[in-house]
């Protein structure tokens, strides 16, 4: 199982993600760095939204037996604090670069810095321009939406991300 400080996940803008002016609406961002979050889990190996307890679609017999046991020990994500900078506007047709870097992780959640970047050419030269920038604390619940610890998975795969 790869694991690394920084991931990446590139987007293109479309104009169903801008508003009448063409720059990316602010709230796009966030879906963006979302996106990128479950790429990040789902390239190792962890598909969070699986496991989502009682209204999970599905069936028994379909679940290996891993995946039963992870449905027991029902989770989910959610964005407790987040702290966004907007620093240049993206517009249509830009190929954004997301990224994740792990910052810390407790018992119970974890932290990370996201960019949005793009490339861009000035005088003859690519230069990576920071579009938006965030810091993430994500907080785990269980299945009646209270806290609960971290799954060792995702411990592990946060704590692996801080030494490298």
């Amino acid at each position: 199982m790869p694991h690394r400080k920084f991931f990446s996940y590139p987007f293109r803008v479309y104009i169903e993600d801008t508003d009448a002016g063409g720059i990316v609406y602010h709230a796009n961002h966030l879906k963006y760095m979302e996106r990128t979050r479950t790429e990040w889990l789902r390239a190792q190996g962890i598909d969070h939204y699986l496991f989502s307890g009682e209204n999970n679609a599905l069936e028994a017999s379909q679940l290996t037996n891993d995946q039963e046991s992870l449905l027991k020990s029902s989770f989910s994500f959610v964005v407790h604090q987040l702290q966004i900078t907007y620093h240049q506007p993206a517009i249509m047709d830009d190929l954004l670069i997301v990224t994740i870097e792990a910052v810390s992780c407790g018992a119970a959640s974890f932290v990370l810095k996201q960019r949005i970047e793009r490339d861009d050419t000035i005088n003859g030269v690519v230069k990576r321009v920071i579009i938006a920038t965030a810091v993430v604390t994500l907080a785990c619940l269980n299945g009646k939406l209270k806290p609960r610890r971290l799954p060792d998975n995702i411990r592990n795969l946060v704590q692996l991300a801080l030494q490298d």
